[in-house]
């Protein structure tokens, strides 16, 4: 789960008319939604638990963290260290570590689905049962598989408690716990190689 994973992932569309932008609550909607992004992926980065769940076609949880472009997740098959300019991806049972572009994702049709540009979209927000629901619906003619987004955040803190994802005709729901702002380490995002010396390393560059 990359961003997104988790979570969420990064590119331009045209579309929403100056009235629907400019109005106080989305402008609010905005400025919120800002907030948790910048939470996650900004310069003192995040971690959490996350659990991830589409139909009942997929599912999947882990741990999780972001700093700015780079990036670990844990999984159950697997453990992902991105450092920005490499991607370690640690098979779990199958004894291989494969070396990836992080900004290719050749062999993840699904993380493709999920690219995601702020500016893509329009923004609106609620209170829904002691959360804070900031709605993002894609503008006509945005470059976006995902048309309409919900993301239900903490009141006070804007920490992510939980994102539904709609694309195509599926809706994804990705839940939030334990989540912790700042006190990112580097070094998290470094593969270390000498602790896995009888793994064969695959590259998929």
């Amino acid at each position: 789960m990359r961003r997104l994973i988790l979570f969420f992932l990064l590119l331009v569309g045209l579309g929403a008319s100056a009235q629907e932008t400019e109005t106080p609550n989305a402008r609010q909607a905005r400025r919120v939604f800002d907030d948790a992004y910048e939470m996650i992926y900004g310069a003192e980065g995040a971690s959490f638990h996350y659990r991830i769940s589409i139909l009942k076609i997929y599912s999947s949880e882990g741990s999780g963290w972001y700093k700015g472009n780079k990036s670990k997740s844990t999984t159950r098959k697997s453990i992902i260290w991105d450092n920005g300019d490499i991607k370690y991806i640690l098979r779990k049972g199958k004894g291989i570590v494969e070396i990836h572009d992080p900004k290719v994702n050749k062999k993840d049709k699904l993380l493709q689905k999920f690219k995601f540009n702020r500016d893509d979209f329009t923004y609106s927000i609620a209170k829904e049962k002691g959360d804070m629901v900031v709605t993002l619906r894609a503008k006509p003619g945005a470059n976006t598989n995902m048309s309409h987004i919900e993301a239900y955040l903490e009141p006070v803190t804007h920490k992510p408690r939980r994102l539904r994802i709609k694309v195509a005709f599926f809706w994804a729901n990705i839940y939030f716990s334990d989540f912790k702002a700042g006190g990112i380490d580097d070094k998290l995002f470094i593969f270390p190689k000498n602790e896995y010396p009888d793994y064969k390393i695959v590259d998929e560059r």
